[in-house]
This record gives structure tokens, C-alpha cells and sequence, in this order.
């Protein structure tokens, strides 16, 4: 995995102010954004494209919906990290997200701590695993 600040971000919501949010956030922080998306159909083809290290993903979006793009997106490259952001706390859709892959799971409203904690163990998480 690239050192922290060399990591590459793709952003998926469907609602523009929470993109915007996570992308002040992680330029701030001095990490890479490199694409947005506001569908899963997008996230879909813009993780296969882009090839980010780290995808911040919604699960409730038009077309396809997060748990399913994430199924297609860890399919496609099982190295992705891929980090949920929603407001659904509900735990049965936690657990599956967990179970299709998620490397994180934030909830909305979040802060900055939030976002750097869950790219911290889930780098270091993917990590672990890799070695």
C-alpha cells in the first residue's frame, strides 16, 4: 500500500454536499482525490478505471445501489479498500457490508476523526492481511 499522503481516493454519494465534505476533508489531510461518482453504475466503472486505493462509498444511490457496487468492485480487485459512508446504522446492513467486503463503515454525520480513523485501520487492516 502507497504511504498515506500518496493514497488515491475515489468519492461515491449521490448527494453532492457529502462528496464535497469528504473531498475537503482528505485534501486537507494531503491525500489524492482522484474521481467522483454519484451512482454505482459510475462507482462501478470509475474504481475500474481510476484504480483508487481507497473508495468512500454510499450505500443508499439510483441505479445500483453500495452493497451491490461493492459486491462488482471487490470482484473486480479484491485490492481496493473500500470504506462505507451512510447513514443506515441498522445492523443487519452493517453485517452485510462486512460479509461482501467492506473494509469500514462510517456513519453520517461524520467529523474528520472519524474519516481518518477508518482509513487507518482499514489500511492497516489490508496491511496485516498482505503480509
Amino acid at each position: 500500500m502507497p504511504e498515506a499522503a500518496r493514497l488515491n481516493f475515489l468519492l461515491v454519494d449521490d448527494e453532492p454536499l457529502i462528496c464535497e465534505m469528504l473531498h475537503d476533508i482528505l485534501v486537507d489531510l494531503e491525500y489524492n482525490v482522484i474521481g467522483q461518482a454519484n451512482n454505482g453504475t459510475s462507482a462501478i466503472e470509475k474504481a475500474a478505471l481510476l484504480k483508487p486505493d481507497i473508495v468512500f462509498l454510499d450505500i443508499n444511490m439510483p441505479e445500483i445501489n453500495g452493497l451491490d457496487a461493492l459486491a462488482s468492485i471487490k470482484t473486480r480487485n479484491k485490492g481496493i479498500i473500500v470504506i462505507m459512508v451512510t447513514a443506515n446504522s441498522d445492523i443487519s446492513t452493517v453485517q452485510q457490508a462486512v460479509r461482501t467486503g467492506a473494509d469500514g463503515y462510517i456513519l453520517k454525520p461524520f467529523n474528520a476523526q472519524q474519516i481518518i480513523r477508518a482509513i487507518e485501520k482499514a489500511v492497516a487492516k489490508r496491511d496485516k492481511a498482505e503480509s
